[in-house]
């Protein structure tokens, strides 16, 4: 089986074949040691060498820090922590391209690290997780979405640590404003709605336009009257314009648009213009995922009291009888280079990676940064935040959708790119063509 998707492999093959190969010549077998026992900390300690998504500033950061500091107490294994920037992905692609592999990679499975086993960046984690002890305790669906093709039976890219649910936001004191008496239910009601917002002066739905939140929010509306399957097939192949209920779903997302249910300028604005705005209280909706509940707080805004976390709202005739959210395990999990899979390595990246999944570490990670556990657990006495309560409630209020980021794979970037067009005036021609082009680049 093809550990990438076609279109994954292409966005990593010329990166594979040259300067990567040469470059992890020397970094030890491409084939996965055996894992042995679990062994006492390492006498003179080691250290590990770990990229990763959690920086500073971010709710998850913190309590990443706390699991370093208790481990480098503990076995005196020296961690050399390296923060990942916005392009993580090439960042650490130089990285191995340039002889100075990281050990552990802490990354969401996302555009080119979906690529990273045929790339040969990083080893399969099949038989780690078994020898490790923690396949009993993992979440089947969570380990599923980190196979590949997000099938059972597919390799193991990584080991998923920080699920998620992506509802609305819904601004409860600005729709009343507004004279919006309830959250909307139907595309009709948000338009409604949109244009009773505006009249007051409130913009409606803020989102990224020209990012990964605009991307998020688009395939959402665009799938509202096609059945899971299908979507997954034209998101990993193209076929948007062949598909009449995909273009179905793209005429909604323009109509919705020009009845001009996003906020003005939209197409040019990023995930920090989209929290600012509804923060602020300058726009009544959103689309935001569990890492955002935590931040809301620490805002200083009290916007964690007046939001009702929900749905999308879906049209007459629609694939979906309720509205529409996301929810996945695709957040932050763990990739392990050949480097880190070496066997001077492994022992201590298995230490660190198991000092993870203690229930609770887990927990303190529910507290601070609000993720959905991909272990078994009782972990409700850890979710503390508003937010994070209210969301553990959701599935009996909506129906959740594809999530595209393990289909569109490395087209991730030129979709955006699209889908910014999608944002200001193109048409449904212009953006089914687009994405077309961009899955088969």
């Amino acid at each position: 089986m093809h550990r990438t998707t076609p279109r994954a492999t292409r966005g990593v093959a010329a990166f594979a074949a040259g300067a990567l190969v040469f470059a992890l010549a020397s970094c030890g077998s491409s084939e996965e040691p055996a894992a042995g026992p679990a062994s006492a900390p390492a006498a003179g300690g080691g250290s590990i060498d770990v990229v990763t998504r959690w920086t500073a500033g971010n709710s998850a950061a913190a309590a990443q820090k706390r699991v370093f500091d208790a481990f480098t107490a503990e076995t005196g294994i020296k961690i050399n922590l390296t923060e990942g920037l916005e392009t993580i992905d090439d960042q650490v692609e130089t990285s191995v391209a340039a002889g100075k592999s990281p050990d552990l990679v802490i990354v969401n499975l996302f555009d080119k690290t979906i690529g990273w086993l045929d790339a040969g960046v990083t080893v399969p984690v099949d038989q780690y997780v078994k020898d490790w002890g923690l396949e009993a305790s993992m979440k089947p669906e969570a380990l599923d979405e980190w196979r590949v093709g997000g099938v059972a039976g597919g390799e193991l890219q990584g080991l998923p640590f920080s699920g998620f649910s992506w509802p609305l936001w819904y601004n409860t004191e600005l729709l009343k404003k507004a004279g919006v008496a309830a959250t909307p239910k139907t595309t009709d009601e948000l338009i409604d709605a949109a244009k009773k917002l505006r009249a007051v002066g409130i913009g409606p739905v803020t989102v990224g336009g020209n990012d990964w939140t605009g991307q998020k929010l688009f395939y959402q509306i665009a799938q509202s009257y096609t059945d899971a399957g299908t979507m997954q097939k034209v998101m990993q192949e193209g076929g948007y314009c062949a598909t009449p209920s995909v273009q179905q779903g793209i005429k909604l997302f323009t109509d919705l648009r020009d009845a001009e249910v996003f906020v003005d300028n939209v197409a040019g604005l990023s995930a920090d213009d989209m929290y600012a705005s509804y923060y602020s209280g300058k726009a009544a909706i959103m689309s935001a995922g569990a890492w955002a509940y935590t931040e809301s707080k620490a805002s200083g805004t009290g916007i964690e009291t007046r939001t009702e976390l929900g749905g999308f709202p879906v049209p007459s005739g629609a694939a979906y009888t309720k509205p529409t959210a996301y929810q996945g395990f695709t957040g932050v999990g763990f990739m392990i280079t050949k480097q880190g899979a070496s066997p001077e390595k492994i022992d201590l990246v298995k230490q660190l990676v198991t000092k993870f999944y203690d229930q609770p570490t887990v927990g303190d990670f529910v507290k601070d940064a609000s993720i959905l556990p991909p272990v078994t657990g009782d972990f409700a006495s850890f979710a503390t935040d508003p937010l994070l309560k209210s969301s553990l409630g959701l599935d009996a209020n909506v129906e959740y959708t594809v999530l595209p980021d393990v289909w569109i794979g490395a087209a991730s970037d030129p979709i955006t790119a699209v889908l910014a067009g999608a944002y200001g005036k193109a048409t449904p021609q212009e953006i089914c063509e687009g994405l077309d082009k961009a899955t088969q680049a």
